[in-house]
């Protein structure tokens, strides 16, 4: 159920959303009026996905995990859904270690519903979105969370 609500938070709150406004409105306001609001939130909401969505993430197929795994530097592996609002959230931060580890580490952006991304999630076992995985330049798991790496799993993983 976890996995479920995270990787479809934003379709699920932009629901519940509509939902709240029809039963709180609905025996006050004219369904006029109801309606109107809606197509606002639903404008509102739509926009906002078309504008922050996380993308198609970098694997096309599988073997470019192989690829990167093969040039012997730690990786950082990002799991995320553009359906997910955490995975929303904390995209600027994900950014900001990137710009800072880029050199040093591969990165690896995969999005969970790509046919790359469900064998990878596959392979390496997933819980919910957004989830972190750190490689070691072997290719070994040495750190994995919900929440960026922290320097110490960074250090871990060089």
């Amino acid at each position: 159920m976890n996995m479920l609500f995270n990787q479809f938070s934003y379709p699920l709150m932009t629901a519940g959303a509509l939902l709240i406004v029809f039963l709180v409105l609905r025996r006050r306001v004219k369904p006029a009026v109801i309606l109107l609001i809606e197509a606002a939130l639903i404008v509102i909401f739509v926009g906002g996905f078309l504008a922050f969505r996380t993308g198609d993430g970098d694997l096309a197929d599988i073997s470019g995990f192989e690829t990167v795994l093969a040039n012997d530097k730690p990786t950082l592996i990002e799991f995320f859904s553009n359906f997910c609002t955490g995975c929303l959230v904390i995209r600027p931060a994900v950014d900001a270690l990137i710009a800072d580890i880029g050199g040093d580490f591969n990165i690896l952006r995969v999005n969970i519903h790509t046919d790359a991304g469900r064998e990878l999630r596959e392979r390496l076992g997933f819980s919910f979105t957004p989830e972190f995985v750190l490689l070691d330049a072997d290719g070994a798991e040495v750190w994995r969370g919900h929440t960026p790496p922290v320097d110490d799993a960074l250090s871990q993983a060089r």
